[in-house]
């Protein structure tokens, strides 16, 4: 079989262009490095799969330049309820309004979303995508992975300098790299049935907590919904793709034969995580490093959530602002986040999935009884949720502020403010793809030594003065101001700093006058001194 040294060397490889792939590949064509992605399939499969996205996704969409556009084709959701068949309501968790300056729920229908990623490719000439192209193989080095791709029969090998499985729940390069899946499967199958052209929209997620058929029913954009219908012991998959008793399930709802049918398929949910997520220069990502129940909502989302933590680093890395070893932070911080994501997912799928009369009895009592206890928020505003933060990664973790929401390893939250100008934007676009410090009541410059600007300079960093209100008229450059006083809430007060990573999780926190020493310690880790 012919073999052809490919000439073109790009800085990064990756497998698998769905919505985690072409993700990753639009924010490392931001940051202007060269990609190739490729995928086996001729295009994008046309099938709802993921159904809805939080906040974090869409700050992450907002951060690759395709937030806006996003926005038009994603509804909101205005909550979720559990439903008891013997006592109603058992929880209603409100997802209205917005946290972060996004939706705090929205439903997607996902070839919509893969679509709105590869156009936002278009807009770098160094990002290519070479479809029905099929991964074979790869070598690792110090300084290269050599991939093996066939494409239209010929062998081609690859050089690159990163190599990013985004292969989904068979991963070839999990395989390849002996990196096992622990964790579990279901025993139970569902059947997904997705139809789209229902007679009314659907603004809420409802978990039909039935201990005959447990039963989640969930909006898509448009006047699309899915349900996912429990199997009873005994019942097959052949049997439930009959349409006659997919009329019988969805009865309730309408006629089957006034529907249109989008997919309908019986399917196994698996609660699971890799081994290792990526170390050297091979990485893993979304699907192909953890495989997350659907009951929460965040399979896709923990999977950008993987594209926005490791982009950055990468193209820091590859600029030759960071040593290589911030890449170790990626399995790291993200390894035990999509852990916590999967166990809330199994924890509310246990709550859905009761199938004992007996246990809903108890159930149901027991989530009575917490909606006057003060667990109730945990149950009515998505506190169940964990946040995106970790306990260990490339931040300093002991700095913290006094009275302050703002802390090492967390998100930094995002707010509208107003630029000289007069105009407002929302504050993660001044604060751009950088690494970048930002000042509440004291301008950085203004405490920075100037030694401490320069290496923050060769760091790639960039400074932003968030004024309040009275302040702002005395600044004229690098400022915005704080008119709803959001930042002074999350702040806590005034004099005080942040170095925020260009996900946007916090590096570091302080008070002006150890801004200095808080720059000089970062830059240490930054260079592979991890803490």
């Amino acid at each position: 079989m012919e073999e052809v040294e490919e000439s073109e060397k790009p800085n990064v490889l990756i497998v698998g262009a769905g919505p985690v792939g072409v993700l990753t590949a639009n924010l490392l064509g931001s940051e202007g490095i060269p990609v190739l992605l490729i995928d086996e399939n001729p295009g994008i499969l046309e099938i709802p799969r993921a159904i809805s996205l939080d906040q974090d996704a869409l700050r992450i969409l907002q951060a690759s330049g395709l937030g806006e556009e996003a926005s038009k084709i994603m509804p909101s959701i205005s909550c979720v309820e559990m439903i008891s068949p013997y006592v109603g309501t058992l929880a209603k968790i409100n997802s209205m309004g917005s946290m972060d300056g996004h939706p705090r729920l929205v439903s997607i229908y996902q070839p919509d979303l893969e679509r709105l990623l590869r156009k936002g490719l278009e807009r770098f000439d160094h990002v290519k995508l070479w479809s029905e192209c099929t991964y074979l193989t790869h070598i690792e080095s110090d300084s290269e992975v050599i991939v093996k791709v066939k494409c239209n029969g010929t062998t081609y090998r690859i050089s690159t300098g990163f190599l990013l499985g985004c292969d989904g729940a068979h991963s070839r390069i999990r395989e390849k790299q002996g990196w096992k899946l622990k964790g579990s499967a279901y025993k139970e199958d569902w059947l997904i049935l997705d139809v789209e052209d229902m007679p009314n929209a659907l603004d809420k997620v409802e978990f039909i907590c039935d201990p005959k058929r447990p039963i989640a029913h969930v909006p898509g954009p448009g006047k699309s919904q899915r349900w996912e219908f429990l199997l009873r012991n005994g019942e097959t998959r052949e049997e439930m793709e009959k349409p006659e008793k997919v009329a019988e399930l969805i009865r309730p709802w309408g006629e089957l034969s006034s529907m249109k049918i989008q997919r309908k398929a019986v399917y196994r949910f698996q609660a699971k995580t890799a081994e290792c997520m990526g170390k050297g220069r091979v990485f893993l990502l979304g699907d192909a490093a953890h495989l997350t129940p659907p009951f929460a909502g965040q399979g896709l989302v923990s999977g950008m959530r993987d594209s926005f933590n490791l982009a950055w680093k990468i193209a820091s890395v590859l600029r030759k602002e960071a040593s290589k070893d911030i890449l170790l932070s990626y399995n790291v911080e993200r390894k035990p986040h999509a852990k916590k994501m999967i166990r809330l997912a199994v924890f509310l799928g246990s709550i859905i999935m009761t199938r004992s009369r007996i246990a809903a009895f108890f159930r149901d009592f027991l989530m009575k009884f917490l909606s006057f206890t003060p667990a109730r928020p945990y149950l009515s505003d998505l506190r169940l949720k964990p946040d995106n933060s970790f306990g260990k990664g490339l931040f300093l973790k002991k700095n913290t502020l006094k009275n302050s929401s703002i802390s090492p390893g967390s998100v930094f939250p995002q707010a509208p403010l107003r630029l000289k100008e007069g105009n407002w934007e929302l504050s993660d676009s001044l604060l751009g793809p950088n690494l970048c410090i930002v000042g509440y009541g004291v301008h950085p410059s203004q405490v920075l030594s100037q030694s401490c600007i320069e290496i923050w300079k060769k760091m790639g960093g960039r400074i932003l003065y968030i004024s309040n209100q009275q302040q702002a008229s005395e600044i004229a450059s690098n400022f915005a101001e704080d008119v709803t006083s959001s930042f002074m809430k999350f702040f806590g007060g005034a004099d005080r700093f942040a170095i925020v990573r260009p996900d946007k999780i916090v590096a570091a926190v302080s008070y002006g006058k150890e801004v200095d020493d808080t720059v000089l310690r970062f830059a240490e880790i930054y260079q592979g001194k991890m803490p």
